[in-house]
């Protein structure tokens, strides 16, 4: 009776018919561990979805908050303080057959304060370590706004967690060179001093030089990096990457993903024009990915919105395996993972907010049959 009750409420949901009694219900019963079986075959006959090679959908931002705001009666035999995630992950089954919620950059949504407690992983936050010219360092989590350093006629200025390079003069400032490094767990930004805008993924770097006085303008870089160059003819902008990879432009927008871990090395061009490794020029809307035999293929239809989700705080999937999935956690979270053993060949698409506990997410990936825990501060992954 139970069972022919959840598939009522099941269908009453994916129809938009609940009410707050029925919503009360559906909740209390999605979070009875006895129903998880029962629950996925009613989704996956609702769904119409088939046993093999699914693509699971992670959108947990609204089912979190649609979970933690259904009040639930107090005989309900979950305990209320773990309640609410576990229904957040389950509800996530619901979107096996697509997504019937999607985060988009109309939605508009205020982060949470992030609170890592009872050993927790918070997610990463802003934060960057600038190394200046003559080889000292500042930690930019900690300053405060204002001059964080003067060098070669350069102010360096910190902005509401972005670096911005105010030049006085520019007397040898070509030969002085900073990095700023994000590590694991951070992402930053920074206004170059011709005006160009760069944005830092974690676990990257950026080296430049705190005036651009020659004839280019020359950077580089490790890890992934997103730029919107400030257009000057008269002054190619490159950028290096990795032993002799190269991008040149003139006036543009795109993002570069070179983690040395990743088996290719992704430049999507959403603006302008760009030329990869002196061979290969990209239109807007493309991808050309680079293999370590240096061969260069090109992606005409690219996910250019997908690429450059990072920078707007998600993490977007379109049918990402688990090896890439867990690459971008481990980056995020600055957490080591150790997948062990023969892992389901899955893959997953949807969109999760990059402010949600690592708690949340394994949660839902184990919902999934995705069987991983953390243990003595690591990620383990196990079939």
């Amino acid at each position: 009776m139970k069972n022919t009750r959840l598939h009522i409420l099941a269908q009453d949901f994916l129809d938009n018919k609940l009410d707050t009694a029925g919503q009360q219900e559906f909740y209390a019963l999605l979070g009875d561990p006895d129903q998880r079986e029962a629950l996925t075959e009613i989704f996956m006959e609702l769904t119409g979805a088939p046993d093999m090679d699914l693509e699971f959908d992670l959108s947990l931002q609204p089912l979190l908050d649609k979970a933690k705001s259904v009040d639930l009666p107090r005989h309900t035999p979950v305990r209320r303080m773990h309640y609410w995630r576990w229904a957040a992950a389950a509800v996530a089954l619901l979107l096996l057959a697509g997504s019937i919620y999607r985060v988009t950059e109309q939605h508009k949504r205020t982060p949470p304060t992030v609170v890592a407690h009872n050993g927790a992983v918070a997610p990463g936050k802003q934060g960057a370590v600038l190394m200046l010219a003559d080889g000292s360092t500042v930690l930019l989590d900690s300053m405060k706004n204002g001059v964080v350093a003067s060098q070669a006629g350069t102010n360096v200025v910190l902005n509401n967690g972005q670096v911005v390079y105010d030049a006085k003069t520019t007397s040898a400032a070509a030969t002085a060179y900073n990095t700023i490094s994000t590590p694991r767990g951070r992402q930053f930004s920074v206004v170059l001093p011709d005006g160009t805008r760069v944005w830092l993924n974690a676990a990257s770097s950026l080296r430049y030089p705190v005036a651009f006085s020659g004839n280019t303008r020359e950077v580089r870089i490790t890890g992934e990096v997103y730029f919107e160059v400030a257009a000057d003819a008269a002054k190619p902008f490159s950028v290096h990457f990795n032993e002799k990879g190269v991008v040149e432009v003139l006036g543009t927008a795109f993002n570069i993903n070179a983690y040395t871990d990743e088996p290719t090395i992704k430049t999507t061009l959403l603006q302008g024009s760009i030329r990869v490794n002196k061979q290969q020029v990209l239109q807007p809307g493309e991808q050309a990915n680079i293999d370590n035999n240096g061969s260069i293929t090109v992606d005409n239809n690219a996910e250019t919105e997908n690429a450059i989700a990072w920078k707007k705080g998600l993490f977007v999937m379109s049918s990402t395996d688990l090896p890439a999935l867990f690459r971008q956690i481990s980056r995020w979270y600055d957490i080591e993972v150790d997948m062990k053993g023969q892992l389901p060949k899955r893959s997953f698409g949807g969109t999760i907010d990059r402010d949600v506990n690592l708690s949340d997410i394994i949660e839902a990936l184990n919902i999934y049959g995705v069987n991983c825990k953390l243990e003595n501060g690591k990620l383990i992954v196990q079939p």
